[in-house]
């Protein structure tokens, strides 16, 4: 069922107060946020992402073509390419693929009348604590990072890849916005199968975090659609949700885990307490760190200063930052015939825990600017962001 079908089997009820309530919580959120916005900032459409412009724009540098077979590539790439590793691919990316529908119910007898929910509609006395409850229970089922936001118009997608125009649900109007951590080693290895494997597990988490998360949701009485990639905008809407900042590789940078995080979100009517966007110093940093640009094997990365456009259809003008050549990005994946994680993997926020790196961490959170290229250099010197062996995976104790 398309999101507009669910809006006309699903009207609800409206409540003035929590109206008012997430008014106040975006108007927060768009004082704080730390990326400014031009009014020629617009709803993007679906159909112009990199890989839907790929099956109908011929000006799409991927259009018409095709990843190399698997039987073609392990028989002329080395450790990473080979069978096994296709084989590990392709089983994380399995939950991914069979929950691929966007916005959907989690389950069909969810699918009630708003009187029958209102009905049912759990109403606590404290929606703090609530709040706080439900990302517990997102973290229980796998989410390392949750945030919760008012959801900013700007940034539902306005329509999906076949055109259809996307509406929200009244009332609809939160986002419960979660991470995934993905695999530090095995992203290590990127541009191998090996590190796809890490990227596909992170979607099939997803999908089950999202469906887990909406569930309680629903059973709580309120409304939620659980989405991946579709729908709604994930990176704007994980920085309005205070899970991290843009970096120059175009992704979220988590103050945790970096950019190596997958990002979905629930969208529900629960008026949930939202949190508030963030900063630690990641544009200060990325102002001295080209790593991400180096290691881009497709040249896609700007080195240049933040700008209001980017250099493809496949990029949505009007917001202040760098742009990525999507176009050029996803030419490099068709020909490598599977992903690339090099801009996660050489970002020298993607580290593990430890003192050194906390320490490190916040004196780029100080915004001591003239610290960052010492830890640019450090970080290379220390061998951080290299090519991890692929087959490592393969020398992992089997329990």
């Amino acid at each position: 069922m398309s999101v507009s079908e669910k809006r006309e089997a699903t009207e609800p009820a409206q409540v003035a107060p929590v109206e008012a309530h997430l008014a106040a919580d975006l108007d927060e959120v768009r004082r704080r946020r730390p990326v400014h916005l031009s009014d020629r900032l617009q709803r993007f459409s679906a159909r112009f992402t990199a890989f839907a412009r790929s099956r109908w724009d011929p000006t799409s540098p991927t259009y018409g073509k095709t990843r190399r077979s698997m039987e073609e590539i392990v028989a002329v790439e080395g450790p990473g390419y080979s069978r096994e590793d296709f084989a590990l691919q392709a089983g994380a990316w399995t939950m991914a693929n069979r929950m691929r529908a966007p916005a959907r119910d989690v389950d069909g007898e969810y699918m009630e009348s708003a009187e029958q929910k209102e009905k049912k509609r759990y109403q606590p006395k404290d929606w703090v604590a609530l709040t706080a409850d439900v990302k517990r229970a997102a973290r229980m089922y796998g989410a390392c990072m949750v945030g919760v936001t008012g959801i900013d118009p700007l940034w539902v997608y306005a329509s999906d890849g076949e055109e259809q125009p996307i509406e929200l649900p009244d009332g609809v109007t939160t986002a419960v916005v979660l991470a995934v951590e993905m695999d530090y080693q095995m992203i290590g290895s990127s541009p191998s199968a090996t590190a796809s494997a890490a990227t596909g597990a992170g979607y099939s988490k997803m999908a089950y975090v999202t469906a887990c998360t909406a569930r309680f949701l629903e059973t709580l009485g309120w409304r939620a659609l659980p989405c991946g990639n579709d729908t709604v905008l994930s990176i704007p809407l994980a920085i309005d949700a205070g899970l991290g900042e843009l970096g120059r590789n175009g992704l979220l940078i988590t103050p945790e885990f970096g950019p190596r995080v997958r990002l979905c979100k629930v969208l529900t009517d629960a008026p949930l307490v939202a949190d508030t966007p963030i900063t630690f110093g990641v544009r200060e940093f990325c102002d001295a760190c080209m790593k991400c640009a180096d290691e881009c094997p497709s040249a896609s990365i700007s080195r240049d200063e933040p700008s209001w456009e980017g250099p493809t259809p496949s990029n949505n003008p009007g917001a202040l930052k760098w742009y990525v050549n999507v176009d050029q990005c996803l030419a490099f994946w068709r020909a490598n015939g599977t992903g690339c994680a090099n801009c996660i993997r050489c970002c020298p926020f993607n580290k593990p825990q430890g003192r050194l790196h906390d320490l490190v961490r916040f004196f780029i959170g100080a915004r001591s600017r003239w610290l960052n290229r010492v830890f640019v250099l450090g970080d290379g010197l220390a061998g951080y962001g290299r090519q991890r062996d692929p087959g490592s995976f393969w020398s992992r104790p089997p329990a």
